[in-house]
């Protein structure tokens, strides 16, 4: 299953969640309803229940039940509404520098940094839980391009970078899998159906506040009715995160073995949690976190039935028959590594991948890494990847951004790509009120390039994508045929094939072998000046809304078109990245030839 099926199903999945909590609804509203007829029927024993529901009192206490379930999910989804920051905020998280100082931190952002490289998808903010000393993580974010990484501090300190990386692609695999979105709705929705216990709460603590006062009797009891039907409500929530979570985790820990071709590092992260403190977290949230994170939160009874993950003794068993033994004996051997061949698949990662990021950035000159990770030097990183040959302005020309600037273009263009994703990951840190500057920067670096500039208007769509306000929803996969995008397909397709037809003697022949099937009869090769930037954008933002399945076929041909020829231009691999970026895809590297230089 790759990429777009995953996204196909969190979409079916979302749709069984509201049915699911529909029903929770109907449940819980019942509940209450039948626990107000009692507590009166003990005033007024003649009252029936079917005279109760239908009075004007049984009435205002089903509209008030929902008003309470429904205000209860919309205030958690108001608190959410940022996606992952909002609950790193909420968790007490601490977000890992662009540069940390910490052995542990630094060794996550180098693991993060490669994987990402490898997914062809953008860096996750980076936090830390700093008081959780257990061994737990998860990933959380409304689109693939603004997400947060949280690990414990336990992680870091506990974990060998094997088994950092295994943690780390297992949650990459629920980026990758359009996860994210999915489990906040979850968390929202949760919510609502916990609020009427909190009703309860304060009714208890109401009448308890007030021992004096007669008839606090029925303020009381109803409190008690509350909270059990709130915490009933509870249990049943806990169901539906179980129906939908342990299916999803269990390909997780398949795909991180697929990534990084070692299940060692995974089954060595399980086997700590099995062997040590476990992966129980402190937090007031860890019930809220039960269904995101890497291993259990918190304990359960009735765990068969309630549990959002699988044991770890399944979780070590479908990664081999003999890591449960190995658990118990407390020692880990490197297992042979599958000798299945890599394949381009969108949305995977595997050694090939990972080696592949690995060289890229130990090709950087260490001052140059270190400076990416600063404002300053990644702001100037990133205007000279913008300007390309174009002269830079006086402010880029003395000084230490001089000496950068001259560094970044003497290493061609073959690092482009892992230069702007670098750049762009300590971007993404800066303050909230730098961000539109940096973008105006940008928008004047492509005006004085020119509009037929496609490599400056694809670096700086990247840019925008991750710039950009967090709290933006990406656009709405309203449409539903390949044929009501084809003059955007013939737009986009004609571009990268001009990229990658420098004597432009093949350009024909990669378009009709990459389009064919895509495109009905009669779309031709556009000419090169047919395909500037803004005609790039507005046919990439109409694309985007295409649904899951129908962007599988075209990133596929988009990116068979660039292996056509045997080799991969920068601009054509640019062109694809920037394309994947802004239909919220991820792209593997390209990395079966190497870039070659334009």
């Amino acid at each position: 299953m790759d990429f777009f099926d995953h996204q196909a199903r969190a979409r079916r999945r979302t749709l069984l969640l509201v049915l699911y909590f529909l029903a929770a609804l109907t449940a819980v509203a019942a509940a209450v309803d039948l626990g107000a007829w009692l507590l009166v029927r003990w005033l007024r024993p003649e009252l029936g229940l079917i005279d109760w529901l239908t009075s004007e009192n049984g009435l205002w206490i089903t509209v008030a039940t929902l008003a309470v379930l429904i205000g209860g999910s919309l205030r958690k989804a108001w608190q959410l509404r940022e996606g992952g920051p909002a609950l790193a905020r909420l968790l007490g998280a601490r977000e890992v520098s662009a540069n940390p100082e910490d052995a542990g931190e630094r060794r996550l952002r180098n693991v993060v940094e490669e994987m990402s490289i490898a997914a062809g998808a953008y860096l996750p903010r980076l936090h830390v839980l700093p008081r959780e000393d257990r061994i737990n993580a998860f990933v959380a974010g409304l689109t693939p391009s603004r997400t947060v990484l949280v690990v414990t501090r336990g992680a870091l300190e506990q974990l060998d970078r094997d088994e950092l990386q295994g943690v780390v692609a297992h949650e990459f695999s629920h980026i990758l899998n359009a996860d994210m979105r999915l489990n906040l709705r979850l968390l929202a929705a949760l919510a609502g159906i916990l609020a009427i216990g909190k009703v309860g709460e304060f009714l208890l603590h109401f009448s308890a506040g007030d021992g004096h006062r007669r008839g606090n009797a029925p303020f009381a009891v109803g409190g008690l009715v509350l909270i059990a039907i709130g915490y009933a409500g509870l249990f049943f929530g806990r169901l539906i995160k179980a129906a939908i979570s342990r299916q999803r985790e269990r390909l997780a820990d398949a795909s991180a073995v697929q990534f990084t071709r070692r299940p060692d590092g995974l089954a060595g992260a399980l086997i700590k949690i099995r062997n040590g403190p476990g992966s129980y977290l402190h937090s007031l949230h860890a019930e809220d976190l039960s269904h995101m994170a890497f291993a259990e939160t918190l304990g359960l009874r009735w765990r068969r039935l309630l549990a959002t993950h699988p044991s770890i003794e399944q979780r070590l068993t479908d990664l081999g028959a003999d890591w449960p033994a190995r658990a118990r004996a407390r020692r880990r051997r490197p297992s042979a590594e599958s000798d299945a061949a890599p394949s381009r698949r969108i949305g995977r990662l595997d050694d090939a991948n990972l080696g592949y990021a690995r060289s890229l950035l130990e090709s950087l000159p260490g001052d140059l890494r270190q400076a990416l990770h600063t404002q300053e030097g990644a702001e100037c990183v990133l205007y000279t990847l913008a300007l390309g040959p174009v002269a830079p302005p006086p402010a880029l020309r003395t000084g230490r951004r001089g000496e950068l600037v001259e560094r970044v273009r003497g290493l061609g263009t073959r690092l482009r790509l892992p230069l702007l994703d670098l750049a762009l990951a300590t971007l993404t840190q800066a303050p909230a009120d730098r961000r539109p500057v940096i973008l105006g920067q940008l928008r004047a670096i492509t005006r004085q390039r020119g509009q037929e500039d496609l490599l400056c208007w694809a670096l700086g769509a990247m840019a925008r994508q991750a710039l950009a306000d967090t709290g933006r929803r990406g656009p709405k996969p309203d449409i539903h045929r390949l044929s009501a995008v084809a003059g955007e397909i013939q737009v986009v397709f004609s571009a990268l094939a001009w990229a990658g037809d420098s004597a432009r003697t093949t350009a024909l022949a990669a378009f009709q072998r990459a389009t064919r099937g895509l495109l009905p009869a009669g779309r031709l090769l556009l000419p090169p000046d047919r395909c500037p930037a803004p005609r790039m954008e507005a046919a990439v933002a109409r694309l985007a809304r295409l649904t899951p399945l129908l962007k599988a076929p075209l990133i596929d041909a988009a990116a068979d078109l660039v292996l056509s020829d045997g080799q991969v231009q920068v601009a054509e691999a640019e062109l694809l990245r920037a394309l994947c970026t802004l239909l919220e895809c991820p792209m593997p590297p390209l990395f079966s030839q190497p870039l070659n230089n334009i």
